[in-house]
């Protein structure tokens, strides 16, 4: 399971003068690196590029959670490292440091040789992606403690002490959380952290407001993906309906990309928030998006899961376009007659046809991807037959306040924090109609329900309300008899 060495030349790939412009940039080609050569390297050391002594100069702040760093050494794993009763002393290093442009990491350092075998055994065994992206302040005892449960206001204040110095993205992110918890004391958050890495790959939310509603109204939960916050996170969220057939939001999470088991930890946090739900849930409606469902009964036992059928079914027909199936029409016309069966029979004469006229590729898709969990999204399994699901209708309103709460380009400290206004501001939206026995809001439902820009609505019989705005900031908005909104005040 050894090999030698390979000579330097064989990693040519990395060199002196390579230029990265974001620390995230760096870190992922590093990974994909060492992946491809089995060599493992720490951090010697590193200097923020902001610190907390000196002034910043004026290019520094808008980079600071970029670049992160101004100079970085990192050596290999075994430089001072004793075998028996020899050092090996590796002089493998690669040194980076703020190019002259001061907008840069550049490479100035690359001693790629080592003088020991590489052990595959060993790489696979302490190897780990993101480590570089890790909380160069938290340590990894506090990070490994604080995952998957929620979190107390004094451990927020302990965490940036920890940071303070040292992350400063990191220390954004708990001054956020300690401002929720000092306006709202029984919001429920936790802070998911690779396991051994100090690198964060979820946030889960709950306000009060937002655990109050879920309890009121368990019977149907929506989830979906409502937003891309950059490259690497995404933002899920999780609504109920009320009485009155609104979408209302009861949580939040913002997570890595490919992060495992993302489905059930957000439904198990939710449960762990509001515990009194956990047998009045009655349906979960995710997106076609969302594909690891199958645990979330152990959590939610009387749930029955469903996938968005409108979703499906444009899944569906983008594959068809994508692969130019031959006679698309009359596919596209088998697929809505399948998804759309009054018997599961009707469903099976359908396969048939399907089969007989679909090409092999399509076919394996839609065996592999569609057939198997036909049961979560065909009318004839449905949760409740005949009747139309309201999910897109409140995704689709929901991503409508998003748009406006959360203003680009979007942080990841801040995500979560600006989105939680949304649902405040569901408090005071007029809507179109009523769906339950409580009493109905007057208004519209249209675009000017939202404030997204001055001088906007109109004036006319209003009432005032107050509700905090994107970026962290309040305004005062007068809701008019219309639906219309003027925003009186920043």
């Amino acid at each position: 399971h050894t090999r030698p060495a390979p000579p330097p030349l064989a990693m040519g790939d990395l060199g002196l003068g390579q230029e990265f412009h974001t620390w995230h940039q760096f870190s992922s080609f590093f990974d994909d690196w060492c992946e491809k050569h089995k060599v493992l390297f720490i951090i010697a050391s590193l200097k923020p590029l902001i610190s907390l002594r000196q002034n910043p100069l004026h290019y520094q702040p808008s980079l600071a959670a970029t670049l992160r760093f101004r100079f970085v050494r990192l050596i290999c794993k075994h430089s001072g490292t004793y075998v028996g009763q020899s050092t090996i002393d590796c002089p493998a290093s690669i040194t980076l440091r703020l190019g002259p442009k001061k907008d840069r990491l550049v490479v100035i350092e690359a001693s790629l040789e080592h003088n020991h075998k590489l052990s595959e055994v060993e790489f696979a065994h302490y190897f780990k992606r993101h480590q570089l992206e890790a909380s160069m302040g938290l340590p990894i005892r506090i990070t490994n403690s604080v995952s998957k449960r929620f979190l107390a206001p004094d451990l927020i204040w302990n965490l940036e002490d920890y940071s303070k110095a040292k992350d400063k993205g990191m220390c954004e992110l708990l001054s956020q959380l300690d401002g929720l918890f000092k306006s709202d004391p029984g919001a429920k958050v936790k802070l998911v952290f690779q396991e051994d890495v100090a690198v964060l790959n979820s946030i889960f939310l709950a306000t009060s407001h937002m655990r109050g509603l879920v309890q009121r109204f368990p019977r149907c939960l929506y989830m979906d993906k409502a937003a891309c916050v950059n490259s690497e996170f995404e933002l899920y969220s999780v609504l109920c309906q009320d009485g009155n057939g609104r979408g209302r939001e009861c949580a939040y999470c913002v997570a890595r990309r490919g992060v495992p088991d993302l489905v059930i930890f957000i439904v198990a946090s939710l449960v762990q928030s509001a515990p009194d739900i956990k047998l009045k849930v009655k349906c979960l409606t995710v997106g076609a998006g969302i594909t690891d469902v199958d645990a979330v009964e152990e959590v939610l036992p009387c749930t029955r899961v469903q996938i968005c059928r409108l979703q499906v079914l444009e899944a569906l027909y983008r594959k068809a376009r994508e692969l130019a199936v031959p006679k698309e029409d009359k596919v596209r016309n088998l697929l809505h007659n399948m998804a759309n069966a009054s018997s599961p029979r009707v469903y099976s004469q359908y396969l048939s046809d399907l089969e007989d006229v679909a090409p092999l590729p399509f076919l394996q898709y839609y065996l592999e991807h569609w057939h198997h969990n036909k049961g979560m999204w065909a009318e004839c399994w449905a949760f409740e037959r005949n009747c139309d699901c309201p999910f897109l209708e409140h995704m689709s309103f929901h991503q409508q306040k998003l748009r406006s709460a959360l203003s680009p380009p979007l942080g990841l400290a801040a995500c979560p924090l600006d989105a939680t206004w949304t649902d405040t501001a569901s408090e005071l939206l007029p809507q179109r109609h009523s769906r339950g026995g409580e009493e109905e809001v007057p208004g519209g439902r249209g675009e000017n329900c939202l404030p997204t820009g001055p001088g906007y609505g109109t004036a006319g019989d209003v009432w005032d309300g107050q509700v905090p705005m994107a970026q962290g900031t309040w305004g005062c908005l007068r809701g008019s008899r219309n639906g219309g909104w003027v925003r009186l005040c920043p």
